[in-house]
Order: structure tokens, then C-alpha cells, then sequence
């Protein structure tokens, strides 16, 4: 039984990705914390800060050691016996590391030494993981821009009509954003993959004359940078990962809050895919709900106050302060299980999502075609000045309002402007095309960009 959503056996799947849940699962942790201090205890060794028969019996040991239910019920037991974070695991460890390793297992090292680059190679995988769904999403997304580069469609603003556009043009904004976060999931990673092994303070202490050669070697066997400085205090980094996925997980949201507002009947312009087995409602058997679109803001939500409670861990106490970096084990974890469930479904609702056309040119008209009064005010202002021609053409839309015209019929009657425009010059804007800027040409130039 788990009261947390993410271990659910039955609802897990909804907010996280199998491949990602499994970077974070106990077993997994446990076992990539055991192998780490292995290779300390080896590097140790190397250098004398240990003696060797003590490490090949913590290698000996770890090796045949199965991280079962049973091992980690033992940790458990031994976490909470003594209110510590790995004397639980130490105890476990030594229980079967004979007597010489028993008693240099974990030598010299802190938990966050362990925890940090744990979290630090995790996060890599986990990243990789990231980076494969939204290039997935933004293939997509730029499949949706070519697609659509000429389809018409009302753009809106404060919730009403504003101008036309292609469809495509929207997709586009989805896809230049996109692009930005995985130019930031790159520039983001320069900063990543750095090791800790500081000590109790951060200074090395224990670890004897040649610290530093031992933390050299120890991140080049685990494949970790050196850092500049030790880390303990300063967790801009993890701040800086969250807040990434915030962004991330941000967009995702904007687009699927987007997709479910165009989903509804009043406007119906598309529709998120169908699963085949798929159920809306099990009162209202007719519902085709936007599931996808709806559980993508959720996501993203909780993406967002992971974020920003893992801000608090930028200030610190002193060298070491349990209360800001022990809030990591919770958020940075659920918030990039989080954003990489955001990012696959959004792949997958882009990839597959089904667009009305012909209900967006009517919708665009369905309004009256006022969203085509700013054309004619643009024409108008070369013969009688911008202001003068703003004030002309709201007059108009006010009138053709009160007189239940549409905007069009209401321009081919109005005797001054068709004395300044004449008819066909009317006519010609009063085709939506003829509003819709330079939508094409925005659409071509960021296709032919390279991300």
C-alpha cells in the first residue's frame, strides 16, 4: 500500500514514466549507492587512505549482495532505529562485509558525498530520457507547422477574436519555445554531472594528504566532473534543473491548456487523440474528454511547486543544513518524474492531434468577420490618418453590432469608406487571407532554422 501517487501500483503510470520511476526506485538508489562505495573503498585502497584486503572485502561482499525486499527492510529498520540516512545501509553492508571491511566501509565520506552523485549520475539518465520526448514533441510540433502553414484560423486575444492566422502559426510558437528549453537543457547539462566527495564539511579532512587525488580518481571511475569547489552548501545547481523543468513543464502546459480550450464544443477547431479503449465519462457516455491536455497541466503544476519549494535550498546554514538539501530527496525527484511524464504525452498528443479546418475558417467567420476590421483601418489610414480611421472603422463595427450586420456587410454599405477604398479594393480585404501578415513567412523562416 503507498499513499504517494507516484509509487501507486495502479495509478503510477499517470505520473511518471516507467524508464523514469525506475531511476528513482529504492532498489535502483540502493544498489547505485552500494556500487559507489565500492569504488571509494577501491580508490581508497589505490591511495592508502584504506587498507586493501578491507576493500576487497567490501567489493567481495557488495558483489553477491541482492537488493531484495528483505536487504531493504534491513535498511529501514536500521534508518529508524537510529535516525540517520545510511546507518541503516552501513550496518547492512557490514553485516556481510567480513571484519576488516566492516570497519572501513563508508570511510571518509559523508552522505551527501553518496547522495550527490548518486543524484548527479541519475539525473544524467534522466535527462537523456527528457531530451528524447520533447525532441519527440518537437518533431511533432514542426510536422503540425508544415501541415498547417496555409490553414486559416482565428487568433484570439483576451479570450475574443482578434486577427486571422494560420494554424500553423500557432504550432510555431509551441516550436520556437521548444527549441529555446532544449537549447537550455543543453546549456543546463555544461553545469551537471559533477561529483561529491568533500567530507564532512566539505574539506577533504579525512580522506588524508592526497584528497584530492582520491576525488580526482573516484569521479573519473564513476564518470563525474571535479568540481570547482565542494558543493554541500551551494545547490544553485539542483535549483537551476527544477526551475529548467519548470519551464519546460510550462509550455507543455500552455499548449495543452490551448488544445483543450479548442476542444470544446463551442468551438471544436481539435481534438486531442482517441484512445482506442478510451472512456470520457462513465455517466455521459457520449463525452470524448481532452484526458491528455488535462493531465499535462496537472503535471505541470506539480512540477511547479516542486520547483518552488526546492528554491528554498539556495539559502543554507553554514557549511551543511539538513533542512534545505534533504528536501531534494522529495522534490527532485517527483518533479522530474513529473516533467517526463509532461513531455512524453505531450509528444504523443502533438504527434497525433486532429485538426477542423473547415471549422476554423467557420468559427473565424461565425463572429461576423469583425476579427477583419484591423485590414480596412490600415487602408483607410493612409486617406484620412491612423486615428481618424481607427475611429472610422469602431464606429462602424458598433453600428453593424447594433444593426445585427455582420462586419463585412456592414463595410460594402458604409458610403465613406467605399468612396475612400472603392469595392474592390473592399472586397479584397474582406478575404481573411488577405489578414493573415506574415504568418507563412514566420512559419518558413523558423522551419529553416536549425534548433
Amino acid at each position: 500500500m503507498t499513499g504517494w501517487s507516484f509509487g501507486s501500483t495502479v495509478y503510477g503510470g499517470a505520473w511518471s514514466t516507467p524508464q523514469m520511476r525506475a531511476l528513482f526506485d529504492d532498489a535502483a538508489r540502493t544498489r547505485r549507492w552500494i556500487d559507489l562505495l565500492v569504488v571509494l573503498a577501491e580508490v581508497q585502497a589505490e591511495h592508502g587512505v584504506i587498507p586493501a584486503e578491507a576493500a576487497r572485502q567490501i567489493a567481495d561482499a557488495c558483489a553477491s549482495l541482492v537488493v531484495d525486499a528483505a536487504f531493504l527492510e534491513e535498511c529501514r529498520a536500521g534508518y529508524e532505529s537510529t535516525a540517520h540516512s545510511t546507518m541503516g545501509l552501513i550496518g547492512a553492508v557490514a553485516r556481510r562485509a567480513g571484519p576488516l571491511g566492516a570497519q572501513w566501509f563508508y570511510f571518509g565520506a559523508t552522505v551527501q558525498d553518496i547522495a550527490d552523485s548518486w543524484l548527479m549520475l541519475t539525473l544524467r539518465d534522466a535527462r537523456a530520457l527528457l531530451i528524447a520526448d520533447l525532441d519527440r514533441a518537437i518533431a511533432a510540433c514542426a510536422m503540425q507547422c508544415r501541415r498547417h502553414r496555409d490553414t486559416l484560423a482565428p487568433g484570439r486575444t483576451h479570450g475574443q477574436q482578434g486577427l486571422p492566422i494560420t494554424f500553423g502559426f500557432k504550432a510555431a510558437g509551441w516550436l520556437a519555445e521548444m527549441r529555446r528549453h532544449r537549447a537550455r537543457v543543453d546549456e543546463a547539462a555544461a553545469r551537471m554531472d559533477i561529483g561529491q566527495l568533500a567530507g564532512g564539511v566539505g574539506t577533504l579532512s579525512a580522506l588524508g594528504p592526497r584528497a584530492l587525488d582520491v576525488q580526482a580518481r573516484f569521479f573519473a571511475r564513476i564518470g563525474l566532473r571535479v568540481p570547482d569547489m565542494s558543493w554541500t552548501a551551494s545547490r544553485d545547481i539542483l535549483v537551476e534543473w527544477a526551475q529548467l523543468l519548470a519551464l519546460v513543464g510550462g509550455t507543455a502546459d500552455r499548449i495543452g491548456h490551448e488544445i483543450y480550450n479548442l476542444q470544446r464544443d463551442e468551438i471544436g477547431e481539435v481534438r486531442e487523440p482517441a484512445l482506442a479503449q478510451g472512456v470520457g465519462s462513465i455517466t455521459m457516455p457520449h463525452k470524448r474528454n481532452p484526458e491528455t491536455a488535462e493531465h499535462i497541466g496537472t503535471l505541470a503544476r506539480v512540477v511547479r511547486a516542486n520547483a518552488a519549494l526546492l528554491s528554498e535550498s539556495v539559502v543554507h546554514d553554514h557549511e551543511r543544513d539538513g533542512r534545505a538539501w534533504k528536501v531534494e530527496w522529495h522534490a527532485v525527484p517527483e518533479l522530474t518524474m513529473a516533467a517526463g511524464k509532461a513531455l512524453a504525452l505531450l509528444a504523443a498528443l502533438l504527434d497525433g492531434l486532429e485538426i477542423d479546418a473547415a471549422r476554423m475558417r467557420a468559427n473565424l467567420m461565425a463572429s461576423g468577420g469583425f476579427a477583419l476590421s484591423e485590414g480596412l483601418m490600415l487602408a483607410l489610414a493612409p486617406h484620412v490618418g491612423k486615428q481618424a480611421a481607427h475611429k472610422m472603422i469602431q464606429a462602424l463595427a458598433e453600428k453593424a453590432r447594433r444593426d445585427g450586420l455582420s462586419f463585412p456587410e456592414a463595410a460594402r454599405g458604409d458610403a465613406a469608406i467605399v468612396a475612400k477604398l472603392g469595392a474592390g479594393e473592399i472586397e479584397r480585404l474582406l478575404d481573411p487571407r488577405a489578414q493573415i501578415g506574415h504568418c507563412q513567412g514566420l512559419i518558413d523562416r523558423l522551419l529553416g532554422a536549425q534548433s
